[in-house]
This record gives structure tokens, sequence and C-alpha cells, in this order.
């Protein structure tokens, strides 16, 4: 039997971030910069809501400081991978 939905979730919202942690820590490495510059953190997820959320809990995972400004995208689909794409080209673009 697979397990209940309360159970699924629980191994989500665990997950969810621990998963956005190892990507965010790789292009991080990419880009060459201290995590001190990093401003915006845009996270976006079709798989559990959880409050607080999947961007503030990457956010300590990432020991980025409180005060980065976070924009968060809970069940939106593939919508929500457009609309983030669009919002992070925005941001870098206007805050160099």
């Amino acid at each position: 039997m697979a397990p209940s939905l309360d159970a699924r979730q629980d191994m989500v919202v665990v997950e969810v971030p621990r998963l956005g942690k190892e990507a965010a820590v790789k292009a991080i490495k990419e880009w060459g910069q201290p995590k001190s510059k990093i401003t915006h953190l845009i996270f976006c997820t079709t798989s559990g809501v959880d409050m607080p959320g999947a961007d503030y809990q990457l956010t300590k995972l990432l020991g980025l400081r409180p005060y980065v400004k976070r924009y968060m995208m809970y069940q939106q689909g593939c919508f929500a991978g457009g609309t983030v794409l669009r919002l992070a080209k925005d941001l870098a673009e206007n805050n160099k």
C-alpha cells in the first residue's frame, strides 16, 4: 500500500529544500561569487506546501542573510517554471 498523503507530505517538506540546496550550491559555485552578494531567492515547487515555506528553509540551509528577498510559488506547475525564469532575469538585469 502506498504511503498516505500526510506521510508523503512529511517527506516532501524535508526533501524539497534539501534538493534545492544541492542545486543552489552547484549554481553558486559556478557563479563564483560569495553568498553575501545574493540579494534575492526565487523558489517554486509543485510538491508540498509548508509554512514557513521551502524558500525560508533553503535560506537557512544555505546560510544566507535573513534579509534576502524571497519569492515563493507553490502548486503552479509549468506556469511557475516560466514565471520564475522571467522574474530571475528581470531581477538580475535591474539590480546590477
